[in-house]
C-alpha cells in the first residue's frame, strides 16, 4: 500500500464519520427533541465537530487524488490542471455533493446550536428538517457517484445509497446515545425520558439493521455475481469481516434492548439508584461504537485498495 493510498483511506474514514454522524445524530436529536440541554450537548460535542472534520476531509481527499495522479509530493496536490480534469470526473461529482451535504447539515443545526433561536416554532422545525433531508440526500448521491457501484446499474447505486442511509441512522447514533447515558441524569423523570428514548431507538434500530443487511448482501451479490468469492478473494474476506463485526454489534444492541434499558426503566420507576446500570450501559455502547469505527476502516479499505473482481 502506497502512502497516497493510506492517506486516502484515512481521509475517506473521516468523510464517512462525518456523514454517518449527521445521519445518526439527527435521529437522536429527533428522539430527544423535548430535552434541549441534551440536544445542545450532542450538537456541540458530536455533530458540529464531526461535520467540520468531514468537510475538511472531503477537501483533503480530493487534493490527495490530485497528488496521487501526478506523484510530485505535497506540491503536486495543488496542481490546477489535474484538479480541473478530476473535477469533471466521478471524483468531482462526489466532491460537490459531499460539500453541499456538509454545508446544508451545518446550516440545519444552527437553530439547535444557538439556544436563543425559537426551536419550538413549527416554521423553524420545518426549516431544519427540510435542510437535514436535503443534506442526507446529497450524501446518498455522493456515494452513488463514486465507488464500485458507480460502474454498475442504477439498482446498485440505489442499494449503496440506501445502505449508507441505514448504516448512518444506526451506527452514527451510537456515540450520541453514549453521551446521553454518560451524562448520568439523576432525576427520576430524566431517567425515564432517557429509557424511553433508548427504547424508541431500539425499535427503529432493528428496521435500520434489516435495510442495512439486505442492501449490503444484495450489493455484494450484484457486484460479485454470487457468494463464491466470499472467502477466496480479499474483497470477500473483508466483506466477511464486516459481517462478523456487525453481528457482534447487533449482539451488543440486543443486550442493551433486552437487559440494560429495561433495568434502567425499572430503576427510574422505583426511584432507585441506577448509576451502575448507566455506567455498564455506557461502556457497552462505547465498545459498540469502537466496533463501528473498525467497520468504517474496513469499508474505506475495500473501496480504495481492492474491488469485487480482485483476487
Amino acid at each position: 500500500m502506497s502512502e497516497w493510498e493510506l492517506a486516502g483511506i484515512l481521509s475517506k474514514v473521516m468523510v464517512y464519520l462525518g456523514v454517518l454522524a449527521f445521519m445518526g445524530g439527527s435521529v437522536v436529536l429527533m428522539l430527544c427533541r423535548q430535552q434541549p440541554l441534551l440536544m445542545l450537548l450532542i450538537t456541540r460535542r458530536y455533530l458540529i465537530p464531526a461535520l467540520l472534520i468531514g468537510l475538511v476531509a472531503t477537501c483533503l481527499y480530493f487534493l490527495l487524488q490530485i497528488g496521487s495522479v501526478n506523484q510530485r509530493g505535497i506540491a503536486g496536490m495543488f496542481d490546477p490542471v489535474i484538479g480541473g480534469i478530476l473535477v469533471d470526473t466521478e471524483i468531482g461529482s462526489a466532491l460537490r455533493w459531499r460539500l453541499a451535504g456538509f454545508m446544508l447539515a451545518l446550516v440545519a443545526l444552527m437553530p439547535v446550536n444557538f439556544p436563543g433561536i425559537p426551536l419550538h416554532h413549527r416554521a423553524v422545525q420545518n426549516f431544519c428538517v427540510a435542510l437535514a433531508l436535503a443534506a442526507a440526500g446529497s450524501f446518498m448521491l455522493s456515494v452513488s457517484f463514486q465507488g464500485h457501484s458507480s460502474a454498475h446499474s442504477l439498482l446498485a447505486q440505489g442499494l449503496v445509497a440506501l445502505h449508507v442511509l441505514a448504516s448512518g441512522c444506526w451506527a452514527g447514533a451510537l456515540y450520541p446515545l453514549y453521551l446521553a447515558v454518560a451524562a448520568g441524569p439523576e432525576d427520576g423523570s430524566e431517567k425515564a425520558a432517557l429509557a424511553d428514548m433508548l427504547q424508541q431507538f431500539g425499535r427503529y434500530a432493528w428496521a435500520m439493521l434489516t435495510v442495512m443487511l439486505i442492501t449490503g448482501v444484495s450489493l455484494f451479490w450484484l457486484l460479485t455475481g454470487g457468494f463464491g468469492t466470499l472467502f477466496t478473494t480479499l474483497y470477500g474476506q473483508l466483506f466477511s469481516a464486516k459481517i462478523l463485526l456487525v453481528a457482534a454489534m447487533m449482539g451488543l444492541g440486543a443486550v442493551h434492548k433486552f437487559r440494560w434499558v429495561p433495568r434502567l426503566r425499572d430503576a427510574a420507576m422505583q426511584a432507585a439508584d441506577s448509576s451502575r446500570i448507566q455506567r455498564l450501559l455506557a461502556r457497552s455502547i462505547r465498545i459498540e461504537t469502537l466496533l463501528a469505527v473498525v467497520v468504517l476502516l474496513i469499508t474505506a479499505s475495500v473501496t480504495s485498495i481492492t474491488g469485487p473482481q480482485a483476487g
